[in-house]
C-alpha cells in the first residue's frame, strides 16, 4: 500500500488531484485509516489512475470519465424496460462533440435485432436505435483484462499505426467480445479508424 503522497508521485499527479478524484468517486483509496483519515492506495490502482489521466488528455471531462461504465447499466435497464433483447456485443464509440471545443462525446451501444421498433421509453431518452456506420479501414488489437488496464494495449496499437505508415482517421471503438463478472477476464477489441499516411 502507498500513502497518498507516494501514490501521487508514482502516478505523477498532485495529492490535491487524488483527493478530488476521491471526493468525486472517480478513484477511491484502497483503504482509509479510520483513526487518522489517511488514505492508502494499492499499486494495482495505478492502471486506473493512468486511464483517467489518458482520457482527460483526450479531451474527456472528469464527469465523462466517471460516466462511461454506468452508461451501459443505463442502456441495459432501458432496453429491458422496452422489452428489447441485445443480440450482439456492446460497443463503446467516441466522436468529437458538436460544440467544436475539443471535447469528446461518449456512446455506449449494443447490437439489437434489425426488426426492433423505437418504443416510447427509447424516444423519451438520450438513447436511440441506429445503424452504426462501418469503418472503411481500421487497425485493431485485442485487449485481455479490465478496461482500467487498457492503456498499454492502446499504446501498442498507436505505435503500430505510426510505425506502419498509417494515420488516425477518427476516434476508436471498443467492441466487448467477452464480459464475464470478473473484469480481469474481459476481452475487448480496440478498433482505430486509419488512412494511409
Amino acid at each position: 500500500m502507498f500513502t497518498i503522497g507516494d501514490f501521487a508521485r508514482h502516478g505523477r499527479v498532485s495529492v490535491r488531484m487524488l483527493r478530488h478524484y476521491d471526493a468525486t468517486g472517480l478513484l477511491r483509496p484502497a483503504h482509509v485509516d479510520p483513526a487518522t483519515g489517511y488514505r492508502y492506495y494499492a499499486a494495482a490502482q495505478l492502471t486506473r489512475l493512468n486511464r483517467v489521466i489518458a482520457l482527460k488528455d483526450l479531451g474527456f471531462t472528469l464527469q465523462q470519465v466517471q460516466d462511461i461504465g454506468p452508461l451501459y447499466d443505463e442502456l441495459f435497464q432501458l432496453l429491458a424496460t422496452a422489452g428489447v433483447t441485445p443480440t450482439g456485443p456492446g460497443v463503446a464509440y467516441y466522436e468529437d462533440a458538436p460544440e467544436g471545443d475539443g471535447r469528446i462525446r461518449v456512446h455506449a451501444a449494443v447490437q439489437v435485432s434489425a426488426a426492433v421498433q423505437v418504443s416510447t421509453p427509447l424516444q423519451d431518452s438520450a438513447f436511440q436505435v441506429l445503424d452504426l456506420p462501418p469503418l472503411a479501414q481500421a487497425a485493431t488489437i485485442v485487449h485481455h483484462g479490465s478496461m482500467d488496464s487498457v492503456l498499454p494495449t492502446a499504446q501498442t496499437l498507436a505505435r503500430w499505426i505510426d510505425g506502419n505508415g498509417y494515420q488516425s482517421a477518427g476516434c476508436p471503438r471498443e467492441i466487448n467480445l467477452e464480459c464475464p463478472d470478473d473484469r480481469d477476464d474481459w476481452v475487448t477489441e480496440l478498433q482505430a479508424p486509419v488512412t494511409r499516411g
